[in-house]
């Protein structure tokens, strides 16, 4: 039954892939908003989140008839030093993007979370020296301004607070922040899973499990904001069912880029960030009833064309 649905899913050019990639991108900030309590420790949605993408990926293994090879093959020393960096990285980006969501709109961290673009260049052109095309430098320049718009146009209300009650500042601090550890990682990643060989389901799961392992280490000795919490509430203070739908959502959609990448490419994958973006238009307008401000009408059409013009004009192979 699932190779049969993973088979549909992949049929003409991955469409059932990036139709989920695309509601779950659009989705993952209002379903963030809507079903997580205010005070939530972050630790334990990012842990929730990583031990759904580290059992996903195991399945995933198994779904594709190697897991037993990958086990097989596996060593402790081999995971630490290549998964181990990553791990920390990714770890810091999903708390840096727990935070956010609870801060800024979700249109708006959609689009200032496409500043990972440009920090994603650059670091493969640092790490792999992978480089742009010019057109592809016109795309990062465009949703760089477009990140620019929403930074300096945020929303204020009476009190002079922008984004209503939340932290507007932290919010955008903390999606710039998970934007270049984004692109570091992505660039790192490149390296692991190409130059090394490395299995992609394989190397999720181990950082997860790392990740993981990490959260539960800065609790236990105290490095942990969420440790008062933890220790005077439990872990999963404040947690309702729910909750496990933004959880489980934000740790499944990582395997699911993953597919996107394997079955359908870069380029396709752009499109369906593109319906993401529009889809949290939608979401935004007709199912919450707020209107959307002129920064951000003007920043989603320019974040769509640069990421567009990104995915379908790369450099020619004389530039690679």
């Amino acid at each position: 039954m699932s190779v049969f649905v993973g088979s549909a899913l992949a049929a003409n050019g991955g469409l059932g892939y990036l139709a989920i990639h695309g509601v779950q991108f659009g989705a993952q900030p209002l379903l963030t908003k809507a079903y997580i309590a205010a005070g939530t420790p972050t630790s334990s949605l990012v842990l929730g989140a990583e031990v759904a993408k580290a059992v996903g990926c195991v399945c995933m293994l198994h779904n594709d008839g190697n897991l037993r090879e990958v086990l097989r093959t596996w060593s402790l020393r081999d995971a630490i030093l290549l998964a181990g960096i990553p791990s920390l990285t990714y770890l810091a980006q999903n708390i840096c993007i727990q935070v956010a969501y609870q801060n800024v709109d979700g249109v708006v961290f959609n689009i200032l979370n496409q500043s990972k673009m440009p920090f994603t260049a650059l670091f493969s052109y640092l790490i792999v020296g992978r480089r742009q095309s010019r057109i592809q430098c016109l795309a990062l320049l465009a949703v760089t301004v477009a990140g620019f718009l929403i930074a300096t146009n945020a929303p204020v209300n009476g009190d002079g607070h922008r984004n209503g009650d939340s932290n507007w500042a932290l919010g955008v601090t903390c999606v710039l922040v998970a934007s270049a550890l984004s692109g570091f990682g992505s660039g790192l990643t490149e390296w692991i899973l190409h130059g090394q060989k490395r299995n992609s389901y394989l190397f999720s799961a181990e950082m997860a499990i790392f990740g993981s392992i990490t959260i539960l280490w800065s609790l236990i000795f105290n490095v942990s904001p969420d440790t008062k919490v933890w220790r005077e509430e439990g872990l999963f203070a404040r947690w309702t069912w729910h909750t496990l739908i933004p959880v489980l959502t934000q740790g499944l959609g990582g395997i699911v880029v993953g597919l996107i990448t394997k079955v359908a490419g870069g380029v396709k994958k752009g499109f369906a960030v593109i319906c993401g973006l529009i889809f949290t238009c939608v979401m935004k307008f007709f199912c919450y009833g707020q209107p959307l401000s002129l920064p951000v009408c003007l920043a989603v059409p320019l974040v769509g064309a640069s990421i567009f013009l990104h995915a379908n004009y790369p450099p020619s192979k004389k530039q690679v």
